[in-house]
């Protein structure tokens, strides 16, 4: 998930992790090496090696993008399956969305949560996404820069229709997430 949208979520759910007697690595608080002799994208791939579960956060905001020496690391031939193309998803891709591909290519449980008004838009947007016309004309109230409207739902797109390990959950407010973390 992206740090600022969402920081009091993901503070909210590290306290919860931590209460369920696991250790969240998240970036924001230092929780991983950042190796020197790479840039802090890689880093943040490299760590996804190591972890067992992957909780996603998908919310109104694209976040950083990654740079192309993220996916060196990334087997994307493996990811690449006959419901879901990557198009143009890798040529704008965001630290987070790099962390899941590496998961999902390691076969690393990914618990995804969609915010219910950013799935409400992702909804209309995969009805008209085929007419140029249209979609280029629609605000999405859900997303906070129009212009990775596209990007955001396209991931989405990405963890619905791989072919295992592809269950979704939206969420409203963080007690959803925890129900269903603890459910899990």
């Amino acid at each position: 998930s992206t740090c600022y949208d969402l920081s009091l979520v993901r503070t909210q759910l590290r306290t919860f992790i931590q209460m369920l007697g696991h250790d969240p690595i998240m970036s924001d608080y230092n929780d991983f090496l950042y190796d020197h002799r790479n840039h802090t994208h890689t880093s943040c791939i490299n760590e996804v090696q190591g972890v067992d579960v992957v909780v996603v956060i998908v919310g109104s905001r694209f976040g950083g993008d990654a740079i192309r020496e993220t996916f060196e690391s990334i087997n994307f031939e493996k990811l690449i399956n006959d419901n879901f193309k990557f198009d143009d998803l890798i040529s704008k891709c965001s630290v987070t969305q790099a962390e899941v591909f590496k998961a999902s290519e390691l076969n690393i449980p990914i618990y995804a949560f969609v915010d219910q008004n950013v799935w409400h838009d992702h909804e209309l947007y995969s009805k008209n996404k085929k007419n140029t016309s249209i979609i280029n004309q629609i605000v999405f109230p859900s997303i906070e820069k129009q212009e990775t409207a596209r990007y955001i739902f396209e991931f989405i797109d990405f963890l619905r229709k791989k072919s295992n390990n592809n269950a979704i959950f939206t969420f409203s407010k963080v007690q959803d997430i925890e129900d269903t973390l603890k459910k899990q």
